[in-house]
């Protein structure tokens, strides 16, 4: 599985002045918001070879990686690789304003599977990491202060998220008439148990039981949002929070499901980034299963 995130800005400086720097690693690991050092810091005169450690608190655990720069073009491009995590390329484009830096996360999840949940949570975090990482490069050069600070940072919530989404050869109603039931939308595998539907939608509840790694899990369910032939909303009393929506598309209906959970502690976050990662597949062939029973209904009618 690849994330990739990219984000850029208008830097107020030539690009000379933006790699030199990036050119150091220490000056843009220093640029994430939140408690963080860099050590073991090696600069090469080619560039291509620095290194640096970069360690972090996450949920009061210390964590850390080793940065390499992979490929170095002054004035134009950084590829940085994690021991652990992600790619980091930076990118330089000169512009009539100063310079506009592109910054790209790209992250390939790969064995060995005990990383995964680590990896994860980096991946799934890029995005309000890079958000501040950006806005605090941009800042600090342009004026040696960082834009975002570590109590800022700490008011946003870090969400895991899975999400995706199928084109159907079907009406918009079907569609949602099949998945508002919740033994179509979490699966065959999901045991449901205790179904209360309410005439509203809203207020449904219901249990699910199933097993991750060989380790049953059950939380109860409730409906909270309900538009029919729209969305409806499912909030789990233990993990995440479901919306499964559709909308018009092409004669059909575009189909999307996405889960999202806010850990509250590091082992929360660990087992939460483990779920979703071993989901990802189970959840492309619940679409296309949906997708094919929902187009099979209409041609029975």
């Amino acid at each position: 599985m690849v994330d990739n995130v990219i984000r850029s800005v208008t830097i107020d400086a030539p690009a000379e002045k933006v790699f030199s720097f990036l050119n150091d690693p220490t000056h843009w690991m220093l640029a994430f918001p939140g408690d963080s050092e860099v050590t073991e810091v090696n600069l090469k005169p080619d560039g291509v070879g620095t290194s640096a450690r970069w360690s972090a608190k996450m949920f009061g655990i210390n964590m850390s990686v080793t940065h390499e720069y992979l490929e170095v073009i002054p004035q134009k491009r950084i590829v940085s690789k994690a021991s652990v995590g992600p790619v980091l390329t930076f990118s330089l484009e000169p512009v009539a304003a100063g310079t506009e830096l592109s910054v790209e996360q790209s992250f390939d999840i790969h064995p060995p599977f005990v990383r995964v949940p680590v990896q994860a949570i980096f991946a799934r975090w890029s995005e309000g990491d890079i958000d501040a990482l950006v806005a605090n490069i941009k800042s600090l050069v342009e004026s040696g202060v960082k834009a975002v600070t570590e109590a800022e940072m700490a008011k946003l919530p870090h969400t895991l998220t899975l999400s995706g989404e199928i084109s159907i050869n079907a009406p918009v109603q079907r569609v949602f008439d099949l998945v508002k039931d919740p033994t179509v939308w979490l699966g065959p595998e999901v045991q449901i148990t205790n179904y209360k539907p309410s005439p509203q939608g809203v207020g449904t509840t219901f249990e699910a039981a199933w097993k991750v790694l060989g380790l049953p899990i059950k939380t109860t369910h409730e409906y909270t949002e309900f538009v029919p032939g729209e969305h409806f909303t499912s909030k789990a009393a233990l993990g995440p929070v479901f919306n499964v929506a559709m909308a018009p598309k092409d004669g059909g209906t575009l189909l999307r499901m996405r889960s999202d959970v806010v850990p509250a502690n590091w082992a929360e976050a660990a087992v939460d980034s483990l779920v979703i990662k071993i989901s990802e597949r189970s959840q492309a062939e619940l679409l296309a299963h949906i997708k094919a029973t929902a187009e099979a209904a209409g041609g029975q009618s």
